[in-house]
């Protein structure tokens, strides 16, 4: 099947494809879009496309050219006026946000900071466990010609392909792409069922990105935090739960890759009763 990469996307566009439907996950510094989804892609972005071919088998490069809107006909004029006046009301409005945020700017940016510097060294110590960790069982941080390791890379996508809840899988340089069915959870509150929506589980195989991301291709909710992934995801994709990410890393660095897609469904299927848990109740029920 071929597949194509565009780049250059407002949020605004990927958006639209999202709610649209169409599957795309994210590839050098753009997206990758699957032929069976490149027309309602083009339909949802009104445009036209021209494809070059790129160095991997099967994948081009695909340059939008966008069409233009007609005007529409006997369009009322712009009331100046009353434009002026909503300027001049919105840079009160900023002049007066600003006013209260200088406040706590100081200290929400060393916060900030702090935890930026903390994910940073936590990040960088789960991929050399990564690294640690394959030597340890491979003989080498290296899949290709490692005739071990790759022979168990093989085996486990044929696994992968098997597990419940799995649609289609990718591998591409350093990453496994798993697409999931639409997932479905129970409130551990009330027990109804709730629709969380179709993912594209990103499993980063050298261990970098904390090793797993979880992608919500049909709806964003707002939870704990805003425009959150799943009750447990947040709207980078990252784990609520950081209990996850010690076991996930051990499960990559053996590239037992069925066993993390079956715990990377599971742990959107199950949220636990606490509280991220409790925000289930936002998703639709079935």
């Amino acid at each position: 099947m071929k597949s194509y990469l565009v780049k250059d996307l407002t949020e605004e566009q990927l958006s639209l494809l999202t709610a649209a439907g169409v599957q795309h996950y994210p590839w050098d510094a753009g997206i990758m879009i699957e032929e069976t989804h490149l027309d309602l892609a083009l339909s949802v972005l009104n445009a036209t496309g021209t494809k070059s071919k790129r160095k991997y088998e099967n994948v081009y490069k695909l340059k939008l050219t966008f069409k233009k809107k007609s005007e529409e006909r006997g369009a009322k004029k712009t009331d100046e006026e009353a434009l002026r006046r909503e300027a001049e009301r919105l840079e009160s409005r900023k002049r007066y946000v600003k006013a209260c945020e200088s406040r706590t700017k100081s200290i929400l940016d060393a916060a900030a900071g702090n935890a930026a510097n903390t994910r940073k060294k936590l990040t960088g110590a789960k991929q050399r466990f990564v690294t640690s960790k394959r030597t340890e069982v491979f003989g080498s941080t290296k899949i290709a010609g490692n005739e071990t390791a790759n022979h168990t890379l093989i085996a486990e996508l044929e696994r992968v392909r098997m597990v419940r809840g799995v649609q289609q899988v990718h591998v591409v340089p350093n990453r496994l792409l798993i697409a999931t069915d639409i997932l479905c959870a129970t409130d551990p509150e009330t027990g109804f069922r709730h629709e969380i929506g179709q993912f594209l589980i990103t499993v980063h195989l050298d261990g970098s990105n904390d090793g797993i991301r979880w992608q919500n291709n049909s709806r964003r909710v707002d939870g704990v935090r805003d425009k959150m992934n799943a009750p447990t995801v947040f709207a980078d994709g990252t784990a609520g739960a950081a209990e996850i990410h010690s076991t996930m890393m051990e499960l990559i660095a053996r590239l037992e890759l069925s066993t993390v897609a079956e715990l990377a469904i599971q742990f959107i299927e199950n949220p636990e009763d606490n509280e991220y848990g409790k925000y289930v109740s936002k998703w639709p029920l079935l």
